[in-house]
């Protein structure tokens, strides 16, 4: 009988009757038709996200309620742990149900796809790789006065690249290392119009040993003089829409979400705790909502074309937007006031805790613009974590 055919599985807890599941994996790849060429060139751009769908069988008169209630909490915690009889646990992101109704026995039949989440800085080499292959296109079909303009804009990026590893307190080896590189990606510049890809492979190492020495440091409690935030703000202000090239401002981008410790930190943890945050989350908000309207304005731009190339850079795009939107959600949720209480005269923290019945430092962490022990005005309350 069909009904001792399932397996027990779980998803973020809830039980699951596994009838049958299937892998769907792979490699990016980016393919170039070379002429007069009988192979085209392939580069391999790094692993797909692997999906997973898995066939989900619920009976009896309850069986509807189940299977709704089962979409009601994918859809309300799409990113999750599943432990599967064979494939052990997995984090996965929810996607997309078919559900299959039939009469007879109140059988439900729910068909989930579910993909692994996409880590932000894996995402960020792909966009690059594809974009440097975009790269070279353009550069093949520019005037002498558009390279000599690509050349100045991204010597100013290397400066700033050098103003940034020159405020870092890190080791004089280290500090060396960088120089060297920043030393190569300089030289490389005058050879853009004859060696545009070598270029784009020093420049990309070039922002990845900075970017590194960036992430390297020790966390400051003032975000005034945070070197991470600085590097990342240095980065954005560079962006020019009158850039010759696309990459120059994609690779903007990236430098500027590589030097962002936030994102990595989000990454590590399943949810985010205002109270372990040593810094304000309306600043991390900021911060991801700025690397996150820059790749918006990035899509626009790639989309004004309609290139096999375009659309591989489109995509990856998309992806890593999504991947930085789901690390700012998580902070948005987590910092956020379930209510809002009034006092028109100060009172201190300690005492309004106790009459909320709340934690005084989380009262604290989301009032961080009102004074640290006196409270005044419009104050938000949140549930004890």
């Amino acid at each position: 009988m069909w009904e001792k055919q399932y397996e027990q599985g779980r998803w973020n807890g809830l039980a699951l009757n596994i009838l049958s599941t299937s892998l769907d994996g792979g490699k990016r790849l980016q393919v170039s038709d070379i002429p007069y060429a009988e192979l085209p060139d392939i580069k391999v751009m790094g692993s797909k996200a692997n999906k997973i769908e898995v066939e989900v069988i619920l009976i009896g008169s309850t069986s509807l309620v189940e299977a709704n209630a089962l979409l009601d909490n994918l859809n309300a915690s799409p990113k999750g742990e599943l432990e599967h009889p064979w494939l052990g646990e997995l984090s996965l992101v929810f996607e997309a149900y078919s559900q299959k109704i039939s009469t007879k026995r109140g059988l439900v039949t729910l068909s989930i796809t579910e993909s692994t989440s996409t880590n932000s800085l894996e995402q960020a080499n792909v966009v690059e790789s594809v974009s440097s292959v975009e790269f070279v296109s353009d550069v093949e079909k520019m005037s002498i006065a558009e390279t000599n303009t690509l050349q100045s804009d991204f010597t100013h990026l290397i400066g700033e690249l050098t103003s940034i590893a020159s405020r870092l307190s890190i080791p004089s080896q280290t500090l060396t290392a960088i120089n060297q590189e920043i030393n190569r990606a300089l030289m490389a510049i005058s050879s853009i119009a004859n060696a545009p890809s070598q270029f784009a492979e020093q420049l990309s190492i070039t922002v990845d040993s900075v970017a590194q020495a960036v992430r390297s440091g020790s966390d400051s409690m003032n975000p005034a003089v945070d070197n991470s935030r600085a590097a990342q703000s240095s980065m954005l202000a560079l962006i020019n829409i009158n850039s010759p090239s696309n990459h120059y401002n994609i690779q903007l981008i990236i430098a500027a979400l590589k030097m962002n410790k936030d994102i990595e930190h989000l990454e590590q943890a399943p949810s985010f705790n205002v109270l372990t945050w040593p810094k304000p989350p309306s600043v991390t908000l900021c911060d991801l909502e700025s690397i996150a309207t820059q790749i918006e304005a990035r899509i626009h731009e790639v989309t004004t074309v309609s290139t096999h190339k375009s659309l591989l850079l489109f995509d990856a795009l998309i992806e890593l937007k999504k991947s930085v939107m789901v690390q700012r959600n998580k902070v948005e949720q987590g910092a956020k006031p379930h209510r809002y209480i009034t006092c028109p005269h100060f009172i201190p923290a300690l005492t309004l805790a106790q009459q909320e019945g709340h934690s005084a430092a989380l009262i604290e962490a989301l009032n961080p613009l009102l004074h640290p022990l006196f409270l005044s005005g419009t104050i938000a309350i949140g549930d004890n974590v």
